[in-house]
């Protein structure tokens, strides 16, 4: 590989984290010895910003965040962001409409934040079946909120992202079809369970541009690190798309090179070769 390499954009569910969450201290080590032989590592997930707070003490080398599938850009050094792409509020609002009787839950991220209903964040395993570990990780991504919509409205500027999840399996594709009538929209997923709804346009790829140009980086300059659907444009717009072993078939087609999966350090097993 050319080893003109500015960033490494890192994916986190199924890429940079393990099965089980954590970032391991030999992936850590990886990234911060990249990052001293010029190679910025930039988180570019799905997440929100308060969706990674937990993990940034362990890489406090790391400067940028793509966050909510591209709808922001933020630098952590200079406290601001340097781009973002929301979706219009009463856009926004008409999804909520079109999603309330499916029967599952909706997050909205917004403004660094993401809120869930404060009946939905009592009695999560309740409502939905999560497990112990997702009851205690959706509660403490989420502000629970009395209502969604006057969220939203609330938020005049628009918002980053919603993601729904846990509705019954058997209506994803009606659901799927709902939004897409909806124009407007970006439609994508990181796991089989969930949907992820963004701005017309707006996805990893848009904003790693946009971060690359501000860089003053070329994006032959750039390789990309993921494993699902919604990291898709963000490996097309990279030089060098880089697939996880344990990534879907589809991510593996894009990429020029597939390393190990997540849980045996796939990046750290290949960035200690890279920069040998």
């Amino acid at each position: 590989m050319n080893l003109d390499i500015k960033i490494a954009a890192l994916d986190m569910d199924g890429t940079l984290l393990t099965s089980d969450k954590k970032i391991t201290s030999r992936t850590v080590q990886a990234l911060q010895q990249a990052k001293q032989n010029g190679i910025e590592p930039v988180i570019c997930t799905g997440r929100v910003t308060q969706g990674i707070r937990r993990y940034l003490d362990q890489i406090p080398f790391v400067r940028y965040l793509i966050t909510s599938n591209g709808a922001c850009v933020y630098d952590l050094q200079e406290k601001k962001t340097l781009y973002s792409h929301l979706i219009p509020t009463q856009k926004a609002l008409q999804i909520v409409n079109c999603y309330r009787n499916s029967g599952g839950l909706i997050e909205v991220y917004s403004r660094g934040v993401s809120y869930m209903n404060v009946s939905d964040y009592a009695d999560l395993p309740g409502r939905y079946g999560v497990t112990q570990f997702m009851n205690t990780y959706l509660r403490e991504k989420n502000d629970p909120v009395d209502s969604i919509p006057e969220l939203i409205s609330a938020h005049h500027e628009g918002v980053e992202k919603l993601n729904l999840s846990y509705f019954p399996s058997v209506a994803y594709a009606q659901i799927w079809n709902r939004l897409n009538l909806l124009g407007g929209l970006s439609l994508t997923y990181s796991d089989v369970r969930n949907i992820e709804v963004n701005a017309f346009g707006c996805n990893k790829g848009e904003a790693l541009i946009a971060l690359a140009k501000h860089l003053s980086v070329k994006p032959e300059q750039i390789m990309a690190f993921g494993d699902s659907h919604n990291d898709r444009q963000m490996m097309l717009s990279a030089g060098h798309p880089i697939a996880m072993g344990n990534a879907e078939d589809a991510i593996k087609q894009l990429a020029e090179t597939i390393i190990l999966s997540n849980d045996k350090e796939g990046i750290a097993h290949f960035l200690e070769i890279l920069l040998q």
